[in-house]
């Protein structure tokens, strides 16, 4: 399989030099504030390791580990700022609850700032000595039709390692055309030359669907004499996080690496362990928050303060889900509908509370009622299912687990409001049940916080 190890590598070392510049900056601390030196990692053991998890949390929260982005701007010296001063904001209440565990003002001040300078420094050298600089890796795809399109036009819009050299198909019609900027070298039989001649050591097969016999024999024939080959799907997974549902078979998902928490019941029963011991957590630690927002809803509009409605759940058992209400009263007298971008029947506090994500918090309930986990595929209504699992194809599989409150979906793609945003959403669902871990859970969480700071998809 391919895989943007490069891309990895890169946020790896960005990674490791970032703790280092944590480790340093906290070391050196106390000389600058002072002019002398101590051991403040013996002095201070407690501030010293809070305040380095609290820097390494929030600089992945604010999407500063996102190499696809220049660094060297002002937005990236913001967003480093706001990630030191939020890990700061986090430090001082458990500085003063635990004050064995705090620095002096002076020292925790003087920290940040060398803190935030370190790293956006480190950034901007990042930039200037790796972005942009990377050989791309040379493909050929096999298949011009709907895939190899679509793949061409994925590694052509977002910055990735490979650069298509050009395509092969067994369509005569389609030789010498270009397929966007890349052209049909020739046919499939003709793979092993064509690579040679262009200096290509692998190939994608971008045929989804129909591969008929005398295409399966040249492949082979290409691998066997050392020509590295992979699918599409797998192609557009390592480059997306999500499965591209309109190019898949039946079989890819049959014999697919991945699928493994479906069948580990240990893993199943600590995921739910944890989404019982976290939601009861948070249902007694965000009340305030609820009901100063129950309040808010009480006083904006008329109506219920609460918002019950439908859903399907695993393996489609139906469920009743709780939420604010954030739309006016009669929001759906004409029947189920999408919420759509500037939707009308949202209300001020509606609006705020949507953009917070503070409306789902009710559903902690469903949570520790078990009928929920904290991170999974979003839940849907019935109204929708029907349609949506006789529009889009494998639409099913995501009742396989149970929905969450939040979920990979979620963090990384807009508000779904149509059959088109849903089919998108599903490849992001299809991808987390594919790849579920107790790591990737960790990873969905920490993008949520970063999308209630930034307010990316609500609507």
């Amino acid at each position: 399989m391919l895989s943007p190890f490069p891309f990895d590598r890169k946020r790896w070392l960005l990674l490791l030099i970032d703790f280092g510049i944590v480790m340093a900056a906290t070391k050196a601390t106390q000389w600058i504030r002072f002019g002398r030196y101590y051991d403040i990692y013996s002095s201070a053991t407690g501030a010293s390791l809070l305040t380095m998890a609290l820097y390494m949390i929030m600089i992945y929260i604010f999407d500063l580990y996102n190499i696809r982005r220049p660094f060297i701007n002002k937005r990236t010296a913001i967003r480093t700022a706001l990630a030191v001063i939020t890990a700061g904001l986090f430090a001082i209440p458990v500085f003063y609850s635990m004050p064995q565990y705090r620095y002096g003002r002076g020292v925790f001040l003087v920290q940040m700032i060398t803190v935030w300078c370190l790293i956006f420094g480190w950034r901007c050298i990042f930039n200037l000595a790796f972005m942009n600089r990377e050989v791309k890796r040379r493909i050929l795809v096999v298949g011009a039709g709907y895939a190899g399109k679509a793949l061409y036009n994925l590694i052509n819009s977002v910055d990735t390692p490979y650069r298509i050299v050009g395509f092969l198909d067994d369509d005569i019609r389609k030789h010498g055309a270009a397929e966007g900027l890349a052209t049909v070298l020739g046919k499939t039989d003709q793979l092993v030359e064509i690579a040679a001649a262009e200096d290509v050591n692998t190939a994608v097969l971008a045929i989804t669907h129909h591969r008929p016999p005398d295409l399966i024999r040249n492949i082979l024939e290409a691998r066997l004499k050392g020509i590295n080959i992979t699918d599409m799907p797998a192609v557009y997974e390592d480059l997306t996080g999500a499965i591209p549902v309109e190019h898949l078979r039946y079989d890819w998902l049959l014999m697919a690496n991945g699928f493994n928490l479906l069948s580990k019941q240990l893993i199943r029963k600590i995921k739910r362990l944890i989404d019982f011991s976290v939601s009861g957590l948070l249902m007694v630690g965000s009340a305030p928050v609820m009901l100063a927002t129950a309040i808010a809803i009480r006083f904006d509009s008329p109506g219920p303060i609460f918002f019950k409605q439908k859903r399907v759940g695993q393996n489609e058992r139906i469920f009743t889900i709780w939420k604010f209400r954030s739309m006016c009263e009669d929001a759906e007298k004409s029947g189920a509908a999408w919420t759509v971008l500037g939707d009308r029947r949202i209300t001020r506090v509606g609006r705020w509370i949507r953009k917070l994500r503070i409306d789902e918090l009710p559903q902690i309930i469903n949570v520790f009622r078990g009928e929920m986990s904290l991170i999974g595929p979003r839940p849907e209504r019935p109204e929708f299912v029907h349609d949506l699992e006789r529009e889009i194809p494998y639409y099913s599989v995501r009742h396989y687990v149970a929905p969450g409150i939040t979920g990979w979906a979620q963090v990384k793609y807009r508000y779904g409001a149509s059959i088109a945003d849903s089919l998108k959403k599903l490849e992001y669902d299809i991808y987390y049940i594919k790849n579920m871990s107790l790591i990737l859970d960790t990873r969905i969480m920490l993008k949520t916080i970063r999308v209630i700071f930034f307010g990316d998809g609500a609507r």
